[in-house]
């Protein structure tokens, strides 16, 4: 399966921790997006099947888009640079994404450090506050919106996904690993960018992205966000 990576590398602990995602996504041909990394460009050359060079640092969406037009049309994964997945990802999401009515494919995620578990459970719909953006496997029809730096792309990216009549299925057959935020940490302005971005997505919407899902699924938000099931 092809894998879209967006990578923005500043330092060594960044280039160990893309390793450790590189090799646990051997076997599969690896889309990275260089988004203008500092330091590391050789090694993300190396690891990569495709090898795509930003000057700067765009963001998150542009850069994703960036794969995803390359492959316009066919199922793909995308992956953050922080996962580790287990062994069974791929054969989990090819029997689920051909499941009816099925665009998307997100697993259980579980911390950095845990080790891998499994459930026995798929779920077409009614699971959609799981459904994590951090790795995904989904049928290539539409694009991010670039003009989101960074965060409230996903919100905005499955909002329009499940309008086009795609369900967003969750299963706990397969799962990854997730170093959360660790690329976030390193953005300046962040949360400057994230006050921008939660307008932008009002303005396109009519509602923040947290109030529009809770308008959306009402019963979700009554349960918790973590663990997983």
């Amino acid at each position: 399966m092809k894998i879209i990576m967006p990578v923005w590398s500043v330092d060594d602990a960044t280039i160990n921790i893309t390793e450790a995602t590189v090799d646990s996504l051997k076997g599969h041909e690896l889309i990275i997006v260089d988004n203008g990394s500092t330091l590391g460009a050789g090694k993300l050359r190396e690891w990569a099947s495709v090898y795509i060079r930003n000057k700067d640092n765009f963001g998150y969406a542009y850069a994703v888009n960036m794969g995803l037009k390359l492959f316009l049309g066919e199922t793909v994964a995308v992956a953050n640079n922080d996962i580790r997945v287990s062994p069974n990802w791929a054969e989990v999401a090819n029997e689920v994404i051909n499941m009816e009515g099925v665009g998307s494919v997100h697993f259980r995620m579980i911390p950095y450090n845990e080790p891998f578990s499994y459930g026995k459970d798929d779920w077409i719909k009614g699971k959609e506050r799981w459904c994590s953006s951090s790795f995904f496997v989904l049928r290539n029809v539409q694009l991010f919106d670039d003009n989101f730096i960074n965060s409230c792309e996903d919100w905005d990216f499955w909002y329009r996904f499940r309008r086009k009549g795609f369900n967003t299925a969750y299963t706990n057959r397969a799962c990854y690993q997730h170093f959360d935020s660790f690329t976030q940490q390193r953005v300046l302005d962040r949360d400057k960018n994230d006050i921008k971005n939660r307008e932008y997505y009002k303005f396109k919407h009519g509602y923040y992205p947290d109030e529009q899902f809770a308008k959306l699924y009402p019963t979700q938000m009554e349960e918790k966000w973590r663990p997983f099931p």
